[in-house]
């Protein structure tokens, strides 16, 4: 019963939450300036730059796993073709 308690209340405080974000100040939604200032702070900028570096290492690995798993290949197939030849 208290889990059911405890989901009860994080979903009226979330409804709550949702409500408030909605307010305008200014012509625009407090949801909407907290959304432009995740963007443009200084941690969204690290945090962006450490992704875009994650990513590039993926690609690199990617691209290198690929290669290597080709060059075996290619071993492979000669190695069988030499046998097939002789």
């Amino acid at each position: 019963m208290e889990e059911l308690k405890f989901v009860i209340k994080c979903l009226c405080f979330t409804m709550l939450l949702v409500m408030l974000m909605q307010v305008k100040i200014g012509g625009a939604s407090i949801e909407y300036h907290s959304f432009r200032w995740l963007q443009r702070s200084t941690v969204s900028e690290y945090v962006q730059s450490a992704a875009a570096g994650g990513a590039m290492a993926i690609r690199n690995l990617g691209r290198t796993l690929k290669d290597g798993v080709a060059s075996t290949v290619d071993g492979f197939q000669e190695g069988a073709h030499e046998k097939a030849v002789r």
